[in-house]
């Protein structure tokens, strides 16, 4: 986790309502089911409270980053939703970003988050300091979730987490050879 960024201790109800806060509400490993936007083996979501245009960058172990810019990867990760605050008042939840990871296996290796603040637009930088929240959810179970104060033009890397599973190494049955006793 990077200098200034705040692990929040989030509680969630069994059973609760999901509020569209970047947060799982309702315990399940999910964030933000029913909000419009996936989830899968990975799922990072970036939710803020103003006006303002943030921007998610997730890179995966092969280098790929996934962004507004380029929303699939070639190791299976999507952005699925790319919001602009006040830049696009009419959008749904104008104020998330989702990345997500579908596959039963996604690559192992390193991912790291990071979260830009666009200053291209009054839209967006007379939104001010804004607060943020990033949570990350692996195989149905929450990493993480984080807190933040991001200021307009800021660039700020959040969090990063590896994926290590075992390699199944296939084998091959061995040969007798001829006169062989098993």
């Amino acid at each position: 986790v990077a200098s200034g960024v705040t692990v929040v201790e989030a509680s969630c109800t069994q059973g609760a309502q999901e509020v569209c806060n970047g947060l799982d509400d309702n315990c399940n490993g999910q964030i933000d089911e029913g909000c419009g936007y996936q989830s899968g083996n990975i799922q990072i979501t970036l939710a803020w409270n103003s006006g303002a245009d943030l921007d998610l960058y997730v890179r995966d172990p092969g280098g790929e980053t996934l962004s507004y810019s380029h929303t699939r990867a070639s190791s299976g990760g999507h952005l699925d939703q790319d919001a602009r605050g006040q830049c696009n008042p009419n959008q749904a939840n104008n104020t998330i970003e989702n990345v997500y990871w579908d596959q039963q296996n996604p690559p192992n290796g390193v991912y790291n988050v990071q979260v830009h603040y666009w200053a291209g637009s009054s839209c967006s930088t007379s939104s001010g300091p804004t607060n943020m929240t990033l949570s990350i959810a692996v195989g149905g179970q929450i990493l993480g979730s984080y807190s933040y104060v991001i200021n307009p033009d800021q660039r700020i890397d959040i969090a990063s987490f590896q994926i290590c599973r075992p390699r199944v190494e296939r084998t091959r049955p061995r040969r007798m050879s001829a006169g062989a006793s098993s």
